[in-house]
């Protein structure tokens, strides 16, 4: 091979590098979005942790003040609530009826996710 064809070469692996790194941002990004995205997803994967069938997903709003609420249903019709409070937006409830399946930091309830089950 000559020095010519080793640039390209070269460069060529850069890029494919670099297109690899892009595809894992790309997978990591629903963690990375914004509050009431970050809401939503942690209550979604604490119900299906917990082994609940959904009926309709979380449906998510910012409240006047700040918090976000979200409500669903489960399969069976059991009503799904979920509140990050305004003075503790780190934070998350997720309740089916009157069951409390998670109460904790909204970053912990992603991580946990993202862990290999077992």
């Amino acid at each position: 091979m000559s020095g010519r064809t080793r640039i390209p070469f070269a460069l060529l692996a850069a890029g494919v590098l670099l297109l690899t790194g892009c595809s894992q941002v790309a997978a990591i990004a629903p963690v990375g979005g914004d509050h009431l995205a970050e809401v939503r997803f942690a209550a979604i994967d604490v119900l299906v942790a917990s082994g609940t069938e959904l009926l309709t997903a979380p449906d998510c709003t910012t409240e006047s003040d700040g918090a976000i609420s979200c409500t669903g249903e489960t399969l069976a019709g059991e009503s799904i609530t979920v509140l990050s409070p305004a003075d503790d937006p780190a934070s998350v409830t997720v309740t089916v009826d009157d069951v409390v399946l998670y109460q904790g930091s909204i970053q912990e309830a992603l991580e946990k996710a993202l862990r290999p089950a077992g």
